[in-house]
């Protein structure tokens, strides 16, 4: 990474390539990224087109796969600024945290959204978990990765 840029772990809708960016503009890099001990989950209280949207929740076994997109900060401030809108932000807490994402070079420091909610669980539409699949495609990950975040918007994780 150079200096100035910021690495960002994109699970849900954000690693679609082209919805990420319209978002945002153009990405210095990116590349496939696995986070740990999280699982993915369709949240109730995330609406995101006409469906639940994606957050990832701490689990000892799980792992979540995602997009690696390396940023400006001025690109990160803008995401923040998208993520915590307060008109859509009402019911929920959101906040940014660092992981630590594994990559094909090693653990990487990442920044990632998340929320605390009440753990409830409702299926994505079928455009929105589009973006999550056409995202994963996009850098290479494999069939099992992208079959997982389908099965985890057919069934409710517990």
């Amino acid at each position: 990474m150079s200096g100035g840029t910021v690495l960002y772990f994109a699970y849900g809708s954000n690693a679609d390539p082209d919805r990420f960016r319209a978002r945002v503009g153009a990405w210095r890099s990116r590349r496939r990224g696995r986070l740990d001990g999280h699982r993915l989950r369709f949240a109730a209280s995330v609406q995101s087109e006409g469906g639940g949207g994606a957050v990832v929740d701490a689990a000892a076994s799980g792992h979540v796969d995602g997009v690696l997109y390396e940023i400006t900060a001025a690109q990160m401030a803008r995401m923040d600024r998208e993520e915590f809108d307060a008109t859509r932000d009402t019911d929920r807490v959101g906040r940014r945290v660092t992981v630590t994402v594994e990559t094909e070079d090693g653990p990487e420091p990442a920044e990632m959204y998340t929320v605390v909610d009440d753990g409830g669980w409702r299926a994505p539409s079928a455009r929105y978990l589009g973006h999550i699949v056409r995202g994963l495609e996009a850098v290479g990950h494999t069939a099992d990765a992208i079959d997982a975040v389908r099965r985890a918007a057919r069934v409710p994780s517990g």
